[in-house]
C-alpha cells in the first residue's frame, strides 16, 4: 500500500472545500495539508513507530490558512502559514530517515488540480473559491494523520490519527 502523512483542517472549512469541489465535479482525497508525500514513505507501515515517537515529542501549535494561490495552471490551493509546521516536516524527514525532495516545501491545501484526462477550469473555480472559502481559519494542530491508498488509483483514506504529546 502507499501512504502519506498529512494534517487535517477544521471540519467546517473542510466541508466548504468539499462542497466547492462537488460543484465542479472534482472528487478526490479529503482536504488536507501534505507533509510527507507517498513516494517518500515505504510501502508498508514500518515508519509508524518512529512517527508516533516524533508526535510524542511535539507540542500543539497553530496553523493559519489564508488566501488562494496557484502552482501555474496545474493547482489551485489555499496558502498555509505556520513556521512550526515547516519545522515539524523537517523533524519527520530526519526522524523517519526519509530522502528529502529537491524542490522547496510550500505548505498548502489543494483545492483542485489538473488531471491528465479530467481538465478543470482553474480560473472559474478560483473566482468561486474566493467567495466560498472566506473567511480563512486559524486553528490549533494537535495530531497528524497517516493516509493510505487501499488499491491502485483509488483515493487515499485516513489510516490512523496520531496525537501530539
Amino acid at each position: 500500500m502507499k501512504y502519506f502523512i498529512g494534517v487535517t483542517v477544521p471540519k467546517n472549512f473542510k466541508n466548504k472545500i468539499e462542497l466547492l469541489r462537488a460543484e465542479f465535479r472534482f472528487f478526490t482525497t479529503e482536504p488536507h495539508i501534505t507533509l510527507v508525500p507517498p513516494p517518500a514513505l515505504p510501502e508498508d507501515d514500518s515508519f509508524i513507530e518512529d512517527l508516533v515517537k516524533t508526535c510524542k515529542e511535539t507540542k500543539a501549535f497553530n496553523i493559519k490558512l489564508h488566501n488562494l494561490d496557484q502552482f501555474g495552471e496545474r493547482v489551485l490551493y489555499v496558502k498555509v502559514y505556520s513556521p512550526e509546521l515547516i519545522s515539524l516536516r523537517e523533524k519527520l524527514y530526519d526522524n523517519l530517515k526519509l530522502i528529502k525532495e529537491k524542490r522547496p516545501f510550500t505548505p498548502h491545501l489543494t483545492v483542485v488540480k489538473q488531471r491528465p484526462r479530467r481538465k478543470v477550469n482553474i480560473e472559474k473555480i478560483r473566482r468561486r473559491a474566493e467567495i466560498k472559502l472566506n473567511p480563512y481559519p486559524k486553528y490549533p494542530l494537535n495530531s497528524l494523520v497517516v493516509y493510505y491508498q487501499p488499491k491502485e488509483k483509488s483515493i487515499y483514506l485516513p489510516y490512523m490519527v496520531i496525537p501530539f504529546e
